[in-house]
């Protein structure tokens, strides 16, 4: 008598052969030994992949890698960054000019900086993307247009520096704007020093002015600091009035800023702050000031007023510009220094070429965070909250001040990615952080905790968050693990991913990453060898689901995903041949119809009236393609001089091709309880077995990869039409059975068809 064990699912995926004796595990129950070029489904069928649409050779054929840009969920891009170029792509096309050729930008990548796992990072605030690279100052990526894309240095002002000199060491500042020399007392300036801050400070001394107003307001003028005040009062008989006014660097004009009428016996004082951030010249200025004493008045009290500024401790900055000896150095003045004269109190900008630049860039609380260069690698900086390209500090420190910060572990792993919640996550080469202002305190200069939370460690490779959990690579580079936050442990905390399927991983690395939300929740993995690992992942349902797919003759080289109208779009550099292209994954078309099936790699459809021919195809010449045409499988061919013959005799009107895909599934070994113990060590033997397919044609079944039968469909179509989709279950027989102590099932898709494969129920004729 036969057993029909169900094979209700995929949600386990693959699993390695380590975990063919697991089988008291509910993973076995619906894992798989092989799910190659096929995709496990949020609800746990396994469909083979769409096959992924070419689009261009990247510039120059060069190796490249895409970021996402993501304006909104309606306004998405993938940006190619090859190294002295950046192009972009959107609806599975590539942007354009005018006259149809690729819209390109210029930028400062070079090829080192892309090669391996590439270390650029990214953050994104509506039109501008600030990128990082530990190799380069931070840049900018900023779209005015479609067509308009602005590559530039970002112009941070205000900092971030380094701790202040302690030595004796001076120097003096040839003026206190424009473009001035800085000599120093010691041998401190390098040549890397070139494009660096340098943030000086001076003690400036109050100002105090005593005069009656006149229009110019040259007798009542004074120098505020940034974050000091202004105090001004009138005194004695007057009439009129007068105006306190600052003066406007950007447009080089007085502004008003306050008007004080007088009834001649009364008099005024108030106080206006300086709200900019460098020393601001405030003057009182009057048309109409009446200083004429009445009868009887003494003239002594004839009306005047007192402007006066508050002296302290003022950081003026420069930009140093050339280094002409170890103590001579050339400089633009950035925000106005204190004094020309000598001071020991100065401190050079935390990054330059010898320093590093930081690793990584994130958002939180509203300021802009970046993190870790190669001095400093534990330290995060912080811009002013709202300013984001401000990193300055006021005398005294307030709230919302730039903020500098280090974390508190004992090995000195860069930060190297950073995921904000509720808390900014801050993830290391050694561990991972929790950083807040505590006790539900936004965080401050004056107010920054960092906790550890695991100490698993982060590779190159940027994160991704799904729902509130963050996924990441450990430092080796071949361990993907979760993390989220643990009520139960009052912490982040997670679970290693790929621990069922190590043989995936084994002797390799993963060099990129991204997330497809939609439809099926995947994360999706590049392999060092160029194979491309996706993981369905479900954590509220305990899925995480491993699945491998290959490219005929290529490799994928990099991956990224944006929103879509109906689903993610996931774009791919891919490699072939020593030439790099860029290709789109097509959608799944849930539907009976086999015209409209696309199944190939790195291909295109034509559309027309009687094709014969294709031609064009210069990117796979010398390539064996799979061809569809109106929903009709048609033997491949090689491209030769980049074209195919269809058919001398019989025109088409929709043709798919490109790279054949096969797709594999490749059952655990099937096991099963008995009365008298397990199946393991007996042989079995299976006969016949039922398979839920959906939306199904093609395919190949058998026990053995080598003895491979097809798949027998009805045909009710008139003549002339191809076969439709297949919904529902087949029963099929095995003609190659014979009696096994191990026994795998196997389902491939070697056509550029459909196939989903719900459920497996094979008929077991248990032996002895």
């Amino acid at each position: 008598m036969g057993l029909y064990q169900l094979k209700p699912s995929f949600a386990g995926g693959e699993l390695s052969d380590s975990m063919y004796g697991r089988v008291d595990i509910n993973k076995y129950d619906n894992g798989a030994a092989m799910l190659k070029n096929f995709m496990v489904q949020r609800y746990g069928g396994a469909r083979n992949r769409n096959g992924f649409k070419h689009i261009a050779m990247t510039y120059g054929g060069k190796r490249a890698f895409l970021i996402p840009f993501t304006y909104s969920n309606e306004q998405g891009y993938v940006v190619e960054l090859t190294a002295g170029h950046c192009r972009f792509f959107r609806d599975g096309g590539i942007i354009t000019t005018t006259d149809g050729q690729p819209y390109t930008i210029s930028n400062n990548l070079t090829d080192a900086d892309l090669a391996g796992v590439c270390k650029v990072k990214h953050a994104q605030s509506a039109d501008v993307m600030f990128i990082v690279h530990p190799n380069h100052p931070p840049i900018t990526l900023t779209r005015y247009g479609a067509t308009d894309w602005r590559w530039e240095q970002m112009a941070v002002s205000g900092g971030p520096f380094e701790d202040y000199n302690t030595t004796n060491t001076k120097i003096t500042p040839s003026g206190i704007s424009g473009n001035i020399t800085l000599s120093a007392t010691a041998d401190i300036f390098k040549s890397y020093h070139v494009g660096t801050l340098v943030e000086l400070t001076h003690y400036k001394g109050s100002e105090y002015q005593k005069a009656v107003p006149n229009a110019s307001g040259d007798n009542l003028k004074v120098n505020v600091l940034p974050g000091s005040s202004v105090y001004v009062e009138s005194f004695g008989f007057w009439n009129g009035h007068f105006i306190l006014e600052k003066y406007n660097t950007d447009s080089g004009r007085w502004e008003q800023v306050r008007r004080q009428d007088g009834n001649h016996s009364q008099n005024y004082n108030f106080t206006e702050k300086n709200e900019d951030d460098h020393i601001t010249q405030y003057r009182i200025t009057s048309t109409a000031f009446d200083t004429t004493i009445w009868k009887d008045e003494n003239e002594k009290q004839t009306g005047f007023v007192t402007i006066q500024s508050f002296g302290d401790d003022y950081s003026g900055i420069a930009k140093i510009t050339g280094v002409s000896n170890a103590r001579t150095a050339s400089a633009q003045v950035i925000r106005t220094l204190g004094s020309a004269s000598a001071t020991s109190s100065w401190a050079f900008g935390a990054w330059n070429s010898s320093y590093g630049y930081p690793m990584s860039a994130g958002f939180f609380e509203d300021r802009l965070i970046f993190a870790g260069d190669a001095k400093a690698p534990q330290t995060f900086w912080g811009s002013k909250v709202g300013d984001y390209y401000n990193f300055g500090t006021s005398t005294p420190i307030v709230d919302d001040d730039a903020i500098t910060a280090t974390l508190n572990g004992g090995r000195m792993n860069g930060i190297k990615a950073m995921v904000a919640f509720g808390e900014l996550i801050l993830l290391t080469a050694g561990g991972e952080y929790k950083v807040s202002g505590g006790q539900g305190k936004s965080i401050a200069p004056s107010n920054i905790m960092s906790q550890p939370q695991e100490y698993r460690g982060i590779c190159d490779i940027n994160p991704v968050t799904v729902g509130s959990r963050i996924i990441y690579v450990q430092q080796q580079g071949n361990i993907v693990r979760d993390l989220a936050y643990s009520y139960e442990a009052d912490k982040y905390t997670g679970d290693d991913l790929n621990l069922l399927c190590s043989h995936l991983f084994d002797g390799h690395k993963v060099t990129g990453m991204t997330y497809q939300q939609v439809p099926d929740s995947v994360v999706w993995f590049v392999r060092d060898d160029g194979i491309l690992l996706g993981m369905t992942y479900i954590k509220e349902q305990d899925i995480y689901a491993w699945h491998r797919h290959t490219m005929v003759n290529s490799k994928f080289i990099n991956i990224c995903s944006i929103n879509g109208d109906m689903e993610d779009e996931l774009y791919a550099v891919v490699e072939r041949n020593g030439v790099h292209y860029i290709v789109v994954n097509t959608h799944q078309t849930d539907n009976e119809s086999p015209a409209e099936q696309y199944y190939v790699d790195d291909g295109i459809t034509i559309r027309g009236d009687d094709l014969k021919e294709v031609s064009g195809l210069t990117w796979l010449e010398g390539e064996a393609v799979a061809i569809l045409a109106d929903g009709n499988v048609l033997p491949q061919q090689r491209v030769t001089n980049g074209k195919v013959t269809l058919d001398d005799r019989h025109g088409y009107s929709v043709v798919h091709i490109g790279l054949p895909i096969d797709a594999v599934i490749k059952t655990l070994p099937i096991e099963f309880q008995m009365q008298d113990g397990s199946s393991i060590s007996r042989k079995k033997r299976i006969g016949n077995l039922s398979v839920l397919f959906k939306n199904t044609r093609g395919g190949l079944y058998g026990l053995s990869e080598e003895k491979l039968d097809e798949i027998k469909w009805r045909d009710t179509e008139a003549y002339g039409q191809p076969t439709k989709l297949f919904t529902g279950k087949k029963k099929i027989v095995l003609p190659a059975a014979g009696w096994d102590e191990t026994q795998q099932l196997i389902i491939k898709q070697d056509a550029p068809l459909p196939m989903t494969v719900l459920a497996i129920v094979p008929e077991i004729v248990p032996g002895g």
